[in-house]
């Protein structure tokens, strides 16, 4: 028995369960048990959709070692633990209207919110639906199946220019390793997110991609070396690794589309209007030629950074004098 057939096997009563709580509309279990990809480190994600708001006894009966992890009160979705033959089991609470809304959203008007896309994410990889209302997750799935090309077009609006490399020089010189790979992990975040778009899945945050090398596989239009390279950001010194960053997020452009994203073309061609959609800022220069304190720096991010690779220190971001927050 595989470890996705034994965490099936573990958490079917569990499921049966939820399914005939009073008030439930479909069960659900996700994750890579339901891809059938788990390996011996996998938690169980198990979705169970309320026609109403369960109360905390409801959501503890089914199972009672449930470990409650969101206040009754705090509204749609909620979240439980569940420890059953040392296997870790998240149980995600949520209302039906709750999803429908949020589908609604993300798809109908595409809003990249973090949460819903991991919801699509979820979705699309649920199996072994049971409960009163099954079919409620069957026409979520039939919605979810097709990617919309504009939430495709806002989340690379969003997400495509990744920039501020200059922060890895600052951080690598006042020897901070731990923002430093907060940083790293704001771009990857960034950039798979782009890809992901770009390819037509869902994704909803960078602790999604468990598996680098599962994740390339995934995808068709992707960088060269993805995986390896990722994992080189986080051993090559700081110079190195923010190069790779920047090439790969070079490379995460839509096929076709080499040069940066137009983000007016993008409202465009996704039928938003490209004017008296917000006032302009007060200081038209780039974000990049800008200090802290608003004046003109004359030295863009892309030469500070060019000379910091090189192993020369390099201009400082900002201006010397000017009162800037650490």
């Amino acid at each position: 028995m595989d470890h996705s057939e034994f965490r099936r096997t573990t958490v079917a009563p569990v499921l049966t369960a939820y399914a005939g709580t009073p008030g439930v509309d479909a069960v659900m279990l996700g994750g890579s048990t339901a891809r059938g990809d788990a390996d011996r480190w996998s938690d169980v994600e198990i979705g169970v959709f309320w026609a109403r708001p369960p109360t905390t006894a409801e959501r503890l009966a089914p199972a009672p070692s449930v470990r409650p992890g969101t206040p009754e009160d705090d509204g749609s979705p909620w979240h439980d633990y569940l420890s059953l033959e040392d296997l870790a089991i998240d149980v995600e609470h949520a209302l039906s209207s709750t999803v429908d809304v949020t589908l609604d959203l993300v798809l109908d008007e595409f809003v990249p919110d973090p949460d819903g896309l991991t919801l699509l994410k979820g979705l699309v990889d649920g199996r072994e639906i049971s409960g009163p209302r099954p079919e409620l997750v069957h026409r979520w799935q039939r919605r979810a199946s097709t990617y919309p090309r504009g939430l495709a077009i806002a989340i690379v609006e969003q997400d495509g220019p990744i920039d501020k490399f200059w922060r890895c020089q600052m951080l690598a010189e006042r020897d901070n390793p731990v923002l430093l790979a907060r940083e790293y992990l704001r771009m990857i975040n960034q950039m798979l997110a782009v890809l992901h778009a770009v390819n037509g899945l869902y994704s909803g945050h960078v602790l999604a991609f468990k598996r680098l090398d599962a994740m390339e596989a995934e995808l068709t239009h992707t960088p060269r070396q993805l995986a390896a390279r990722l994992r080189a950001v986080f051993t090559a010194p700081p110079p190195q690794a923010a190069e790779i960053l920047r090439q790969k997020s070079t490379a995460c452009s839509p096929p076709g589309n080499n040069r940066s994203v137009d983000r007016r073309n993008l409202r465009r061609d996704r039928g938003a209007p490209t004017r008296g959609r917000r006032r302009p800022p007060a200081n038209p220069l780039p974000r990049s030629s800008q200090t802290c304190g608003g004046a003109q720096d004359p030295t863009t991010d892309r030469t500070r950074y060019l000379a910091w690779r090189s192993g020369a220190r390099g201009p400082s971001p900002r201006q010397p004098g000017r009162a800037c927050p650490s």
